[in-house]
């Protein structure tokens, strides 16, 4: 598993490499994002670095150096269905389950784009160069954590055994 110092040193390296300066405001911003494993918005690391570690930290300064980790590949953006852009460190490659009722956001791990992108170049000629996969429903705390019957994998099974 990469530490906090590996992917400060990525941080380093990536602003070197891309000519951007290394600020303490831009690697406490990556350090909170880092952090967060719930794909915060810009709007919730700006509230919690500005209340916790810098009160005198905008709004833009936030949106300005997410967008140059975006940049250097040290961060992306998840367009989740509520319309705002959330944020997180894509350590391996993962897609998501985003709740509907409370807005939160799950990784799940990549298996998907191994099995869909040969068959959608074979298909249509056209080159996968990524795949971001944004699931909705709606996660067990909403639920009530009761147990309540999966409609996917009935859906699934059922529709194995017709085929």
């Amino acid at each position: 598993m990469i530490n906090e110092e590996m992917l400060l040193e990525r941080l380093i390296q990536a602003l070197k490499a891309h000519g951007h300066s290394i600020t303490s405001q831009r690697v406490m911003i990556f350090r909170a994002l880092a952090r967060h494993r719930d794909h915060p918005t810009a709007e919730a690391l700006y509230e919690e670095l500005q209340r916790e570690h810098a009160p005198d930290l905008s709004l833009a300064t936030v949106y300005k150096n997410l967008h140059v980790f975006e940049e250097i590949g040290l961060a992306r953006a998840v367009a989740s269905p509520d319309g705002r852009a959330r944020f997180d460190v894509p350590l391996a490659p993962h897609h998501h389950l985003f709740c509907t009722r409370c807005g939160a956001m799950v990784d799940i791990e990549d298996g998907v784009h191994v099995e869909i992108g040969p068959h959608l170049e074979e298909e249509t000629g056209f080159r996968v160069t990524g795949l971001e996969l944004v699931l909705q429903g709606v996660c067990p705390t909403c639920q009530g954590k009761q147990n309540k019957p999966r409609l996917w994998r009935q859906t699934s099974r059922a529709a194995k055994g017709s085929a």
